[in-house]
């Protein structure tokens, strides 16, 4: 075995569960759509799952087993991302994925965008990301391992659907930062992935949608002519944070039926 492959684990055996079962798990954004599918995804194969919010009451009912705990936090907030990470390490001694899902959208002609807004959806989509990211890193380089997912979307590459310019803007923000985070940890065996999802069929993505409107719009616009569900977009970050997706950092993967086509 040489120095590059040392301590690198590879299971090709799905049985196995993809490596999930004992990692320790922080999943944000898991009140709903793809974090609470995400969070209850990874406790069932045996992760012992942190799932955080800044809606409490959302995260009600999720299921994390027996060994998951919900934490409710502002991520826009520095300094709530820190303390969210203290809390876990103090309680799981480790950290070995984090799947950054917290996102607001907020539907505004940039026109009409006004400081506040601005302000909101950065700190909320992309600050939130960095100050995540930033804290797992400190344990993760210590432990020489671990995985990391960013959740993009496909407006950071078409400007946004529906007068959706601003969570565009931040979500292009989230490709640049996890290539950055990809690039200075891989020696430490830290992967770092970004997930673009399409339209993924959740109460944030319906937004400014009737039930008409939605549906049309996905028949007329995505090859697999259907909105995607949180649980497909779940299954995609399993790859990432599992054994399987150990040779892969920097990557963008879209989920998105066919939209892109790229």
């Amino acid at each position: 075995m040489s120095e590059l492959t040392a301590g690198v684990t590879v299971s090709a055996d799905p049985s196995a569960g993809f490596g999930i079962a004992g990692k320790v798990a922080l999943v944000t954004g898991a009140a709903s759509g793809i974090g609470r599918a995400t969070a209850e995804l990874l406790a069932r194969l045996g992760a012992k799952v942190t799932a955080v919010d800044i809606n409490g009451s959302g995260m009600a009912g999720i299921d994390l087993g027996d060994s998951g705990v919900t934490d409710v936090a502002d991520l826009s907030v520095p300094r709530a991302c820190d303390q969210v990470v203290a809390s876990l390490l103090a309680r799981e001694r480790r950290l070995d994925i984090l799947v950054n899902c917290a996102a607001i959208l907020r539907r505004v002609p940039i026109a009409q965008v006004d400081a506040a807004l601005w302000e909101k959806m950065m700190d909320t989509n992309l600050l939130s990301q960095f100050a995540m990211c930033r804290a797992a890193a400190r344990p993760m380089r210590k432990q020489n391992s671990g995985r990391i997912v960013v959740i993009s979307s496909t407006a950071a590459f078409n400007g946004g659907a529906n007068a959706s310019s601003v969570y565009a803007i931040g979500k292009g923000g989230s490709l640049a930062l996890a290539k950055s985070f990809a690039r200075q940890l891989a020696a430490y065996n830290v992967t770092v992935n970004v997930i673009c999802p399409g339209g993924i069929d959740t109460p944030m993505g319906r937004f400014g949608f009737t039930d008409e409107s939605w549906a049309a719009h996905y028949a007329n616009n995505v090859p697999l002519k259907r909105a995607g569900q949180p649980e497909e977009v779940a299954k995609s970050i399993l790859f990432l944070v599992s054994d399987w997706g150990s040779y892969v950092t920097g990557h963008t993967l879209d989920v998105e039926g066919g939209l892109m086509l790229r």
